[in-house]
């Protein structure tokens, strides 16, 4: 008799242990499927346009579009790769790493704390 209580509490123990060593995989996979799109910075104009793509296999591509007052334009596409972990994201930038907070709140808006003080919206 004795023997059956040791075999299960061994037996809930493990399937506790398995359960709780899954919860954050499964957060983290949502979260970077969360933020696979183009998310485009809150303060865009006709002059200026900032976005942030982000690709379902880690990659990506920073856009940003500048107009001078005579019409004409600058515009740069600099590619990186990307990693989550928890509320972390990795931008690398051919070697160069930015870390940044990140989290999307209710109405679907990206935060980037460490990297600008404004949001992205989701375009598609």
């Amino acid at each position: 008799m004795k023997y059956l209580k040791v075999l299960k509490a061994v037996f809930l123990f493990s399937v506790l242990i398995t359960l709780f060593s899954c919860k954050d995989d499964d957060k983290n996979i949502n979260q970077a499927t969360d933020l696979v799109g183009e998310w485009q910075r809150s303060d865009v104009t006709i002059e200026f346009e900032y976005q942030l793509i982000f690709y379902a296999n880690y990659s990506g591509v920073k856009t940003e579009r500048i107009e001078n007052s005579n019409g004409q334009g600058i515009s740069s596409a600099v590619m990186f790769h990307w990693s989550t972990y928890e509320d972390i994201l990795d931008l690398d930038f051919d070697g160069e790493i930015t870390n940044t907070s990140y989290f999307i709140n209710a109405e679907g808006q990206l935060f980037l704390s460490d990297l600008t003080n404004l949001y992205f919206i989701k375009l598609d």
